[in-house]
């Protein structure tokens, strides 16, 4: 993520699956699919982060369009 964080706004927005921001408290970009969505949420669910996958799905709601 090192690379990500010199990059523009208008580069982070070029990112397979659309735009990035840290607005929700953790840096997040849209995903390229429903299905990397789902795999995303089960994955933060399975790791014990369960604050982090409910504001990743807000994020998907308000910013990606999921």
């Amino acid at each position: 993520m090192n690379g990500m964080e010199k990059m523009t706004k208008k580069e982070m927005e070029m990112v397979t699956g659309g735009k990035c921001n840290s607005d929700y408290g953790y840096f997040f970009c849209c995903p390229a699919n429903a299905d990397d969505m789902v795999a995303t949420i089960k994955n933060l669910m399975n790791s014990g982060q369960k604050d982090k996958a409910s504001r990743y799905i807000q994020f998907c709601y308000e910013v990606c369009g999921y």
